[in-house]
């Protein structure tokens, strides 16, 4: 089988999944799939099954979904990020924190995600089982699908809670698959990672950040101990994904372009008419005054006046007498048909490692590195180092920065508050513009859908 028919059937393959199978609970026509044997025949379909399924996560055609944008947009206006401008109400939903077990949007993102979980199972089974494959290529393909796999069953966990964790391309068990405790779930998420660590672990300094390495396991390693409490690990791991050869952008410009230096992990754009679907979703096109998503008050005000990073990283529009602002970290939405694209959707950066490892060491009582990784963010967005003298004053201020420096980004605003236990003092304060926040509505619904199709699939306390 030649590597161009491989790629042609497994666009085919995906395309049909995705298209067919609108529940995961649900299985497929099995004769539109591929076997095993036809996609993994030789090392060009391996690693043309993988590459299928980032495809898949960030080409939807130009639209937003879990995988290039969805998780961004929907829990910043969950949070308060942002204001949508639409008055449908999928949108009124998230801003109000009301979703309601139809929401279109959570539906979506449930049911997008285990389609990517199903395909990140058939590379590893797929994988493992052929012995014709070198040692090199199995590695690379299950080191990097339990990546991906992993990253996935993360932000799951975080949006809705306990959910099935799904380790198996079997419908017969994963349509009656309970939910699982977020403990079993995040031991699974570090098991998936040190395994991809390891398997990943002869890789080069990397060259690119389009495909996931060992200093992207690393970073995302970070972030899932920072998460779990466990600071000396994050600290730790931190430090090891620091050691790729990234730096922080001077230009704040540079940060998000395609090839960046900050960037770890890179989705780049493939679908022709756009760049990014953030930047094609979020950015007005020319002459035109319409947003589809506001800045809210909260984070104009979040940001210090000397800030450099508003004027970078926020775009503006005049209505009347009114400025409002919008999402301007991805700026190009133009057609990139003719032109290679210059801008990439960014899932992880060297930055946010410096505050996981700042926040990790402020924590075990290290307070002078702390604050001189803290410090190296505050500088770069142009402001002096930190007044914070104390532990409490100095997580506040780490904390704050994670909101104003990775705004708009990976749900970062919206798991902070959760995992700090802050989110119903912030989200429930008077004048946030949130008067209908319940402490219920940290974790979304799981969609109506499925827990019809599944029978032993709960829903989340205060849906009905």
């Amino acid at each position: 089988m030649t590597r161009n028919r491989i790629i042609i059937l497994l666009s085919i393959f995906y395309l049909a999944f995705l298209g067919s199978c609108k529940k995961f609970v649900q299985a497929p026509d099995p004769t539109i799939f591929l076997t095993p044997d036809q996609v993994f025949a030789d090392s060009a379909g391996a690693m043309a099954a993988i590459t299928g399924v980032y495809v898949n996560m960030w080409n939807r055609g130009g639209t937003i979904a879990f995988g290039n944008g969805g998780i961004d947009i929907y829990t910043g206006t969950s949070s308060d990020e942002l204001l949508p401008s639409s008055a449908g109400s999928a949108d009124q939903e998230l801003v109000l924190n009301t979703i309601s077990i139809t929401n279109s949007y959570a539906s979506s993102l449930w049911i997008t995600a285990y389609n990517y979980i199903y395909g990140a199972n058939a590379c590893i089974a797929g994988a493992i089982n052929d012995s014709a494959l070198s040692l090199t290529v199995r590695n690379r393909v299950v080191g990097e699908a339990k990546f991906v796999r992993a990253w996935l069953h993360f932000n799951l966990v975080n949006l809705y809670g306990p959910v099935p964790l799904i380790l198996s391309t079997d419908f017969n068990r994963t349509s009656v698959q309970p939910r699982t405790s977020v403990d079993s779930i995040y031991a699974q998420i570090f098991a998936d990672l040190l395994s991809a660590d390891s398997l990943l672990a002869n890789d080069p300094v990397p060259v690119t950040n389009v495909r996931p390495n060992r200093y992207t396991v690393n970073a995302f390693l970070a972030r899932v101990a920072l998460y779990r409490g466990k600071w000396a690990d994050a600290e730790g791991y931190a430090t090891r994904a620091m050691s790729g050869n990234y730096t922080l952008a001077t230009n704040l410009d540079a940060v998000f372009l395609v090839g960046s230096k900050e960037a770890i992990w890179q989705m780049p754009a493939a679908y022709a008419g756009y760049q990014t679907a953030m930047a094609s979703y979020l950015v007005p096109s020319t002459g035109s005054t319409y947003l589809n998503y506001d800045v809210s008050p909260q984070l104009l005000s979040a940001f210090e006046s000397a800030d450099l990073r508003p004027a970078h990283w926020l775009g503006h529009v005049s209505v009347g007498a009114a400025t409002l602002y919008y999402p301007y970290k991805y700026k190009l939405r133009s057609d990139y048909t003719a032109n290679p694209p210059t801008e990439a959707f960014t899932v992880f950066r060297l930055a946010e490692q410096y505050l996981i490892r700042a926040e990790a060491r402020a924590e075990q009582g290290d307070l002078a590195d702390a604050a001189a990784d803290l410090n190296l963010i505050r500088g770069r967005a142009g402001l002096g180092p930190t007044s914070a003298a104390n532990q409490t004053d100095l997580l506040t201020a780490i904390l704050h920065e994670r909101q104003v420096e990775l705004c708009f980004e990976g749900g970062h605003r919206w798991f902070d508050l959760k995992r700090t236990n802050t989110i119903n003092s912030v989200l429930g304060a008077p004048g946030n513009e949130k008067p209908t926040y319940q402490p219920y509505a940290a974790l979304y619904p799981i969609p109506y859908a499925q827990t019809q199709l599944n029978p032993f699939l709960t829903q989340n306390p205060g849906y009905n």
